[in-house]
């Protein structure tokens, strides 16, 4: 496990200046939206969906390079198991997106500590981990098609404008959906369809992350040591 976290680090690395830069991107996206607009939850549901989805170019960008360079072949034919790919690029990847929350949350609460914003910010939070798992989890699948699932926010350019008919919708299940829902008053139901389906979309990525790499490496019955 060592040696996948070292190998997922060395792309961190070989990527920094980029990666930085997404970063700061992101974090200016959801603080001019704070300052410009007063209303939390305005700045959740637009420059906080932004910023989501530029934050996101992070796990695209190291699993596109990783693909692009048959990293993962080598991790397969290395003997590593998939559970261990799946958990080694976790590892590397999410922290840089809860950098990307805590900094969101610093500035979010110094603009409004209320308990309303506190809710908005929890649930902005597993939206955010929920849409970077996906990637992380797909990424066996889609390879370096793996920017798919963040197309899921150009949907919401045909239904989004209307948000009591998203709320409706099939649309309030995907990530780029309920933040866009951010906007309008947390009710009990939403905070567990919010809760309910980051549980399930997750297990089945992870299922299907798990099921896809597990056929790749029953091809490689002499792991390389």
């Amino acid at each position: 496990m060592n040696n996948m976290i070292r190998s997922q680090m060395m792309i961190m690395k070989q990527r920094i200046v980029s990666l930085t830069a997404i970063f700061i991107a992101a974090v200016v996206v959801i603080a001019t939206g704070f300052l410009l607009d007063p209303n939390p939850a305005q700045a959740f549901s637009q420059p906080g969906l932004m910023a989501m989805f530029i934050s996101l170019f992070i796990p695209v960008m190291v699993i596109s390079y990783c693909y692009s360079e048959r990293i993962q072949i080598y991790e397969v034919m290395a003997g590593f198991r998939p559970h261990q790919i799946l958990l080694g690029k976790t590892i590397v990847i999410l922290p840089s997106i809860l950098a990307f929350l805590a900094t969101a949350a610093i500035v979010s609460l110094i603009n409004d500590s209320s308990p309303q914003t506190v809710e908005r910010l929890l649930l902005y939070c597993i939206l955010c981990v929920r849409a970077t798992l996906c990637i992380v989890f797909l990424s066996p699948l889609l390879k370096i098609g793996t920017f798919a699932p963040v197309f899921s926010v150009m949907l919401l350019m045909v239904n989004g404008s209307d948000v009591e008919a998203l709320s409706h919708s099939p649309l309030s299940l995907l990530c780029c959906g309920q933040c866009t829902l951010l906007v309008l008053d947390i009710t009990d139901d939403f905070v567990i369809k919010v809760i309910a389906s980051a549980v399930v979309s997750c297990v089945t990525y992870y299922l299907i992350g798990y099921f896809t790499l597990k056929k790749k490496v029953e091809l490689e019955p002499h792991p390389i040591c």
